[in-house]
């Protein structure tokens, strides 16, 4: 009979745990492989959320950051598996710069397509300014668009040098708010989101100098008017008027107003309003504000104009209407209009008129 040694009897069992470790690490490799999958495959899929973000990458941009932002805008669910995904699929130096509008609900590699295949939005922007605005009403809007921020707008305005011989001629005076009020043509404009602001106000004024002719700026030189002159008198008439008959007849007031002798002071509500804003009704305090585009207070045309004028208001400006008005007020019957007067006895009877006329249509 053989006797097996110690040595013989253990050999299976080792063999055994060999295996039961091996089989043990390899159910290990497979949970957890399945665990990855299952975490990768979770990831893939579209994030939650509804609507669309706004995703800018910048030229060289690293990808990581392009993840991360992706993440924080909750258009995919893991920055971390967006730069595997990437990296895998050979797209990682693929991405493209631009302006993008990810809809949040997409696949994961939905979205790296859209990225690699440059499917910007465009970056122009159109931009209407009304006539009539102010810059500081044309800053406001420049930035709701995402076209510049309105200091940097301002900033352009009132400090940046232009080849303009209009702009050069300017008047050097302290009292004037905004330089360039009056010079910004109101249009309807293509910018680009993100432009300079110098470039934005040097395309407004280029409209300027190809809409405001030499032969409307020569007619003011033959009335011995400047252009400054003349856009400061538009710019009232563009803010008072409010039906097109009537501009070159509240040019008429303006110009008969200012040859009086001695000349009668404008009283025009509209700078007052530049110098304190909208106000519903003007008060004798608002009246009285202590400012030089305040025409109650100050004889003779404001500083400079008071809003950008369009065609219409500048052209009435140049070819006022004959009349021997001196007073106007609004007829608050709905249609728009003024009473026009020539007496005060007659302004005094229309504005009770235009009170009775406000009453009944409160």
């Amino acid at each position: 009979m053989n006797e097996q040694t110690p040595m013989q009897a253990s050999a299976p069992q080792s063999r055994r745990w060999l295996w039961r470790v091996l089989l043990a690490a390899a159910c290990l490799l497979v949970l957890a492989a399945a665990a990855a999958g299952a975490w990768v495959w979770q990831a893939l899929r579209p994030a939650a959320g509804t609507g669309a973000a706004d995703i800018t990458i910048r030229p060289g941009e690293p990808l990581a950051e392009v993840a991360d932002d992706l993440a924080a805008a909750g258009c995919i669910r893991s920055a971390g598996v967006f730069r595997l995904y990437a990296h895998w699929s050979g797209q990682a130096g693929r991405v493209q710069a631009g302006h993008y509008r990810i809809a949040r609900g997409l696949p994961l590699p939905v979205v790296l397509a859209q990225l690699v295949g440059g499917d910007v939005v465009s970056d122009t922007v159109t931009v209407t300014i009304p006539e009539g605005f102010t810059v500081t009403q044309i800053a406001d809007r420049l930035q709701a668009a995402g076209v510049c921020s309105r200091q940097a707008f301002l900033d352009a305005v009132q400090h940046d040098d232009y080849p303009f011989d209009f702009v050069k001629a300017i008047p050097a005076n302290a009292k004037i708010q905004w330089r360039l009020e009056g010079y910004l043509f109101p249009d309807t404009y293509q910018f680009t989101r993100g432009e300079k602001a110098h470039d934005v106000v040097a395309e407004m004024l280029r409209t300027f100098d190809a809409r405001v002719t030499p032969e409307m700026r020569a007619t003011a030189k033959a009335e011995g008017k400047t252009l400054h002159q003349v856009l400061t008198e538009a710019s009232m008439i563009e803010r008072e008027a409010r039906v097109d008959k009537e501009r070159a007849v509240i040019a008429s007031v303006i110009e008969n107003r200012l040859h009086q002798t001695p000349p009668m002071k404008l009283q025009i509500d509209a700078t007052v309003e530049y110098v304190l804003g909208h106000r519903d009704v003007l008060t004798d305090k608002d009246l009285q504000v202590d400012n030089p585009y305040n025409t109650y207070r100050y004889a003779g045309l404001p500083p400079g104009p008071i809003a950008n004028p369009g065609l219409a208001s500048i052209e009435a400006a140049l070819h006022p209407a004959h009349t021997s008005y001196l007073y106007y007020v609004v007829k608050n019957d709905g249609s728009g209009e003024h009473f026009f007067a020539t007496t005060y006895a007659q302004q005094l009877h229309n504005e009770a008129v235009s009170r009775a006329n406000l009453k009944a249509h409160s």
